[in-house]
């Protein structure tokens, strides 16, 4: 695009700019008019360009990136866990566990429940074991626990309160693990036996959702994230986003894919299709709140019970619950083609979990033949998780058109994947390098409790493939650092069909950016995750500025005030 013939509004300069382009350009400028990157360039063409009423603010050297966008995050879920609860995400031991417990039940009147949000599993533990009742009881005499992780894990007076005992009934899906020899209850509720103590994880009220969101949007932007993709967000919930839009208060931009239950029977579910007419075809909305899918099938799901090739190792779900889990995700793969070729011949886009080998080759199967029945090529379906994709997928994923999300967190996860699937299996997951290659669009999300994440932990992760304490992973699919930086930007843009309007510092499209600390393709690799966001912009618009950058940080010339 041109540069506008306009006055900036802004211009950032004496600088790296790192545009992300389909040219890999780095300049040393970039100017701003309303909404938009107007003209990116040598410092003394944009400059020239500055108008009277022009911000010029002074780089330093810095360098500018394209905000960041992440492709999978369940944003209001996490806010609430985290806000009012224990977080225990991404903990490196019990002891932290039991920290955070104890920290949060001080805060809390004697009798009231201490929940927590989740983010970790005991086999990254420095202990490689969960919490045990016991321990939670001694963290929190007073208190009932419900804490989240792997399963859901109560201590003594938890499982009082829900009254849960030796002789309480297994649920339809999913399980109470009991001592074998006593018959007790562990404290360890699996699937929907969690659902047992939903009296400790109501509905929370509007204004406290609205609250959760405004506290975790914010501390989005802190990390240089300029676009969120809520991946099977509940309908009913959309509103709370759909409030903060209409009174501009969004301070990042949110695209949703909104859930779907697939307990009811089909014929249902695909009428319920009809409430949702304006992403039927493409997206709806605009570029600060858009839903760009409906439904989210689960064909496969959580580690421990994952479609892979080798047998899971380590299971402690018992072998007749492992399909009869969750009653709202434990789906046959023939109801779930149903549903596909319904929402395909209705024109609709949506996305499947499936993570392992095994799953994906049988999505892509469904899809294959809703693809004969109803073209689909064109509506970008979305693949979650792909956490071991093969060449002989690769093919099949081109031809359908299908756009593939899967997770960095593995970085933290990996000792999980490495214990149910074995050392050798895990070892070929994320395999990035190989699916760039083959020519298959592959966004990039996060899918981790923790509020806000480190983005640079995804780039340290995606270039080094070094896992966070456990060793190399799949080192052989390490990316370029523009690779791995074009993951959490464009290549997300082109998840949400906005390749054309964002994720890249060009004139013309919106002005996301974030500028950092440290250049990310320069820096050395071992402190490329010590790199901090100083600036986030968002339509031109300053939605985060560090405190502690001080007064002589990112300072105007004279033409202009501080931005």
């Amino acid at each position: 695009m041109q540069p506008s013939p306009l006055a900036p509004d802004l211009i950032l300069y004496g600088g790296k700019v790192i545009t992300v382009d389909a040219r890999s350009t780095v300049c040393e400028a970039v100017a701003v008019t309303g909404d938009r990157f107007s003209s990116v360039g040598r410092d003394r063409d944009v400059l020239a360009r500055a108008g009277p009423d022009t911000r010029c603010v002074d780089l330093a050297g810095r360098t500018v990136v394209p905000g960041f966008i992440d492709a999978h995050f369940r944003l209001l879920d996490r806010a609430l866990a985290q806000l009012h609860g224990a977080d225990v995400s991404l903990a490196e031991s019990v002891t932290d566990i039991l920290d955070a417990v104890r920290d949060t039940a001080r805060r809390l009147p004697a009798g009231a429940v201490v929940t927590s949000n989740a983010g970790w599993y005991p086999y990254m533990l420095k202990e490689g074991r969960a919490p045990t009742r016991e321990e939670l009881d001694r963290a929190a005499p007073h208190h009932p626990v419900v804490l989240s992780g792997e399963f859901r894990y109560l201590n003594t007076r938890a499982l009082e309160r829900f009254d849960i005992r030796r002789t309480t009934e297994q649920p339809e899906y999913g399980w109470i693990e009991k001592d074998p020899d006593t018959g007790e209850p562990t404290g360890v509720l699996m699937g929907d036996a969690a659902l047992l103590t939903r009296g400790a994880h109501t509905d929370p009220p509007p204004a406290v959702k609205q609250e959760a969101l405004v506290w975790a949007l914010n501390r989005c932007a802190a990390a240089g994230v300029t676009g969120v993709r809520e991946g099977g967000l509940d309908p009913a919930d959309l509103t709370h986003y759909q409030k903060m839009a209409e009174n501009d208060a969004l301070p990042v931009r949110v695209s949703v894919q909104l859930g779907m239950s697939t307990a009811p029977p089909v014929e249902e579910i695909l009428a319920g299709l009809e409430q949702f007419p304006g992403v039927n075809p493409f997206p709806s909305g605009d570029h600060r709140l858009r839903v760009d899918r409906v439904g989210y099938l689960f064909a496969d799901d959580d580690y421990h019970r994952m479609d892979v090739t080798p047998a899971i190792r380590g299971q402690r779900v018992p072998a007749d619950r492992v399909n009869r889990y969750f009653r709202d995700r434990c789906c046959p793969l023939e109801k779930i083609e149903r549903i596909v070729t319904g929402m395909a011949e209705r024109g609709f886009s949506g996305g499947i979990l499936a993570g392992g080998d095994v799953a994906i080759d049988k999505v892509l199967g469904v899809l294959e033949r809703a693809n004969a029945v109803a073209d689909l090529t064109d509506r970008r379906w979305v693949l979650s998780q792909v956490v071991y994709p093969r060449p002989e997928h690769h093919r099949r994923m081109r031809a359908l058109g299908v756009v593939l999300t899967p997770m960095w967190h593995h970085h933290h996860y990996y000792p999980a994947l490495a214990h149910y699937h074995g050392v050798d299996f895990a070892q070929t997951m994320d395999p990035f390098r190989s699916l760039r290659a083959a020519g298959i669009p592959v966004g990039l999300g996060s899918d981790i409790s923790k509020i806000p994440l480190n983005y640079f932990e995804a780039l340290f992760y995606l270039h080094t493939r070094q896992s966070r304490r456990w060793g190399p992973v799949n080192p052989e699919e390490a990316l370029s650092r523009e690779e791995a930086l074009r993951m959490l930007t464009i290549d997300n843009a082109y998840v949400t069909f906005e390749e054309d309007v964002k994720g890249s510092i060009e004139p013309g499209k919106l002005a996301d950016l974030a500028v950092l600390s440290a250049d990310p393709l320069t820096v050395p690799a071992d402190r490329i995750t010590s790199t901090r966001v100083l600036l986030t912009l968002v339509g031109g618009r300053v939605v985060h500025r560090a405190a502690d950058t001080g007064p002589d940080a990112l300072r105007p010339t004279e033409k202009g005030r501080e931005a």
